[in-house]
């Protein structure tokens, strides 16, 4: 386990950086106001930023990191082995992501909200409408609450636990972060960092999920990061293997 945790270590060191700095943002939720009003540049900015964690985002995200990663690293053959751990990780995340918000069954934050502005009884009770009825609560409110706000409402109306956004941000953050890490490109290692931890606030911003749920999606993350086996580290040695087997095959 100690050489497990040696080679994972600065993964695991921007993870447990992430969770110190995302924890005390309990603090600032009390600061956050549904109802007040949003300036365009404000409702731009936090929506490219949860954007950029989310579906309609992710792949443009992961792309521009694939690719910094492939210039950085140079060799195809350690890419590819990179991308099959970092596939696995998303996957693993993806999956989680969908099997526990059901489990859970925790309120979005923004449903509070509707109680407090009494468009429904209490916060489960939105769970039991079906979608045309949940879309019409969130017009209800929307003369209240910015559309800024509200179109994202709109778009995610499952449970909150856990941060799927969040999740993704913390996969990037130990996977590239480590590569980056590794070849000494610390400017890259802030900026994800910053990243991600914008992303995370901006979850809370738009009243999509509770500090809870993001230090849950980050602990998860930490413990499959932790558990997983270096399985790039086989696929690179396989090439490897390879490489010289058909090396000796051509000098016979």
């Amino acid at each position: 386990m100690k050489a497990v945790i040696q080679n994972k270590r600065a993964g695991l060191l921007l993870l447990v950086t992430f969770l110190l700095l995302v924890a005390p943002m309990s603090a600032l939720v009390s600061h956050i106001d549904l109802l007040s009003d949003v300036s365009p540049f404000s409702g731009m900015a936090f929506t490219l930023i949860t954007d950029s964690a989310g579906a309609n985002g992710f792949l443009i995200t992961l792309t521009l990191l694939v690719a910094i990663t492939w210039y950085l690293v140079g060799s195809r053959s350690r890419l590819i082995a990179l991308l099959v751990h970092l596939s696995i990780l998303l996957v693993i995340g993806f999956v989680a992501k969908t099997g526990l918000k059901p489990m859970t069954e925790s309120p979005r934050p923004y449903t509070a909200l509707l109680v407090h502005q009494l468009f429904i009884p209490q916060a489960e009770h939105f769970y039991k409408l079906n979608d045309a009825q949940q879309t019409h609560v969130i017009e209800q409110v929307s003369k209240q609450v910015s559309p800024w706000r509200t179109k994202h409402w709109q778009g995610e109306k499952d449970y909150s636990f856990p941060s799927g956004h969040t999740i993704f941000a913390a996969i990037c953050l130990a996977f590239f972060g480590g590569v980056f890490i590794e070849y000494k490109r610390y400017a890259l290692v802030i900026g994800l960092g910053a990243w991600a931890i914008m992303v995370a606030y901006s979850r809370l911003w738009l009243g999509m999920h509770r500090p809870i749920d993001l230090v849950g999606s980050i602990l998860f993350v930490g413990v499959v990061y932790l558990l997983m086996p270096n399985i790039h580290r086989l696929i690179e040695r396989w090439f490897t293997l390879s490489a010289f087997a058909q090396h000796k095959k051509l000098t016979r």
